[in-house]
């Protein structure tokens, strides 16, 4: 070792410090293979198959057959009431209406001769918006089809979709 060192010609200390370094990494090493070693050694093995018959179940989307299955595993309504209530904001996601909306008849506003106050019976639609609406409509002549709505500031495609069942063109 010492002709090693020479062959490189450090310092007393540079030696000092390259030693100190290569004794912290071995043990270091050290100290996580015998971590490795212990945690391998433990022969506890985990029955996976109700778990893994429980996934399969949840991703083909059958809540039924799982809220069923897991009351008979854990003994317990805690997974049966948490898959309910799963189940429940999925059903509740799917759009619900306004009370704009629910006051608007299907194709009942023609966008090309609206006024603002019809204009704002729309949902999602305000003063601004509608503002912007009849700015459109009066420096491209009117809209073509409905889709062309979008082309005005302020709506996408989230809004046109909400407005898409009342609006109609002439």
């Amino acid at each position: 070792m010492k002709y090693t060192l020479k062959y490189f010609s450090f310092t007393k200390n540079e030696t000092k410090v390259l030693l100190f370094i290569i004794i912290v990494l071995i043990a270091g090493f050290s100290v996580k293979y015998i971590k490795y070693l212990s945690a391998n050694t433990n022969n506890s093995t985990y029955d996976y198959t109700k778990t893994e018959d429980m996934f399969k179940k949840l991703s083909r989307g059958s809540l039924n057959n799982i809220t069923k299955d897991s009351t008979e595993i854990n003994g317990d309504n805690k997974i049966k009431q948490k898959l309910q209530t799963a189940e429940d904001s999925l059903k509740s996601k799917e759009r619900k209406k306004s009370k704009k909306e629910e006051k608007l008849k299907p194709k009942s506003i023609n966008i090309n001769t609206a006024t603002k106050e019809i204009l704002i019976t729309l949902p999602g639609v305000g003063e601004s918006t509608a503002e912007k609406i009849i700015k459109y409509r009066e420096t491209h002549n009117g809209f073509k089809k409905i889709e062309n709505i979008m082309k005005v500031k302020g709506i996408g495609k989230k809004k046109f979709e909400k407005l898409k069942d009342y609006i109609f063109v002439e």
